[in-house]
């Protein structure tokens, strides 16, 4: 009686086993942590004989079975731990592992190693061409926001392998390429007269004197510990331009901790790992405010990457008035609701000048795609003045749509474009005219 019972044990057991991750697929019974990182959805395909015959269909529902199958982040942060703590390596080809465990993003280390720079530009002489180019645009424009008392100044983040170059792993170390986009840009804009902080020479030295870390060993942004300083060094720099007193910053409190912030972690997350790596206490720094001398407090803009975020939500701000953050120059983020969401359609002449300063930061890795196409954006303002909102937004859209009727092979064109795409004449049209309306006020 014993073999039958084990029989039926076992069986029970392989099937629960079995039919465990449809039942987790279907209903998601269990609460599994997220993924880090972006998937692509699959795009939908309907079932019809073509797409059947096509074989569109079965490649579709073989697509979505492997992204929504149950369990499957479990299985992936598994594998990802298995393969990390055996062999040393990551499934994330964007993740670049170095000496002592240190984390570094690929596409920081493809400016290290000149590979971005022959991408982008090919020799060096055409990377400086272009940049004295951009230089040369970038002081035409502070002439023209000078009228308006706005000042615009450059922030050169550092990036980590610049600053920590010694636990790059021994290829990247040797594949070094030693033009700096960064280090040309700070002398263009000193020989031109052009407001800016050069960060990395900064950090290089306070590297040096630092109890703990410029950059933490799984983040890829300046350590919060850095903050406070990054911040007084920006506050001063307006101060010296604007020429009134901008407050300092003061430390609080250190605030050791081994629960980092998502900045301080940031690559370790995108590992996907099952267990947390292990964290060395780092501080978390406390400041405040001090010595505000003068009663007005100017405007802020910000244009710039992710190097400013932590910056955004701190006493640092509370230094100005207004602050706006357009970050890549795509999204605005404002106290004011009407200041917030897609660049293009908002007020940006108000926006650009009653700002008193313009902080534009950026990394080497975005140095290519200069000030975000922030310099455009400027022109394409002041060009359509201040009186240009969504009313006047959607008269252009309405004009584009009759410009696109009176034309018969572009008419044509959105037609079979809303057939194949099986959505209303109509709102082909609108999707059409938008695109135009964007591509036009970039």
């Amino acid at each position: 009686m014993r073999k039958p019972r084990l029989h039926t044990i076992l069986f029970v057991v392989l099937m629960t086993i079995l039919c465990l991750p449809m039942v987790q697929q279907m209903s998601h019974v269990f609460k599994l942590k997220q993924l880090d990182g972006f998937t692509a959805p699959v795009e939908p395909v309907k079932l019809s004989w073509e797409s059947f015959r096509n074989q569109s269909y079965q490649q579709y529902v073989q697509q979505y079975l492997q992204q929504n199958f149950g369990f499957r982040n479990s299985y992936i942060r598994t594998y990802n731990q298995f393969i990390y703590t055996c062999f040393h390596q990551t499934t994330n080809d964007n993740i670049v592992i170095g000496k002592q465990d240190e984390l570094y993003l690929k596409q920081y280390t493809d400016v290290y190693t000149g590979q971005t720079i022959r991408n982008h530009y090919g020799t060096e002489d055409s990377a400086r061409a272009a940049m004295r180019q951009n230089v040369k645009e970038t002081l035409r424009i502070i002439d023209t926001l000078k009228q308006f008392g706005t000042d615009i100044i450059v922030v050169l983040a550092p990036s980590k392998p610049l600053i920590y170059p010694e636990y790059l792993p021994y290829n990247i170390q040797k594949g070094h390429h030693p033009f700096s986009i960064q280090e040309e840009y700070a002398r263009f804009y000193e020989q031109a007269g052009v407001e800016h902080i050069n960060f990395v020479p900064i950090f290089r030295d306070l590297k040096k004197t630092a109890p703990y870390p410029v950059y933490t060993r799984y983040g890829t942004h300046w350590a919060h510990s850095t903050i406070p300083f990054v911040a007084d060094t920006i506050l001063q720099k307006i101060a010296s331009v604007k020429g009134y007193p901008m407050p300092h910053i003061v430390y609080a409190d250190s605030n050791l901790t081994t629960h980092y912030r998502n900045s301080d972690k940031e690559v370790e997350s995108q590992l996907n790992l099952l267990f947390p790596l292990r964290h060395e206490q780092i501080p978390m720094p406390i400041f405040t405010l001090t010595g505000n001398g003068n009663s007005r407090k100017p405007n802020l803009l910000v244009v710039g990457d992710s190097y400013y975020t932590q910056l955004e939500n701190t006493d640092f701000t509370k230094a100005f008035g207004q602050v706006d953050y357009w970050k890549y120059n795509e999204t605005a983020y404002s106290s004011q609701p009407e200041r917030c969401g897609k660049i293009s359609h908002l007020k940006r002449y108000e926006t650009i000048t009653e700002a008193d300063v313009i902080l534009v930061i950026f990394t080497d890795m975005h140095a290519y795609s200069y000030f975000f196409g922030f310099l455009n954006t400027v022109e394409q303002a002041l060009k359509d003045g201040p009186d240009f909102n969504e009313i006047d937004r959607e008269e252009v859209i309405q004009d584009i749509i009759t410009r696109i009727k009176a034309s018969p092979e572009w008419y044509e064109e959105v037609k079979k474009q809303a057939k194949k795409k099986k959505i209303d004449l109509d709102q082909c049209l609108r999707n059409n005219a938008e695109w135009v309306f964007e591509q036009e006020h970039k």
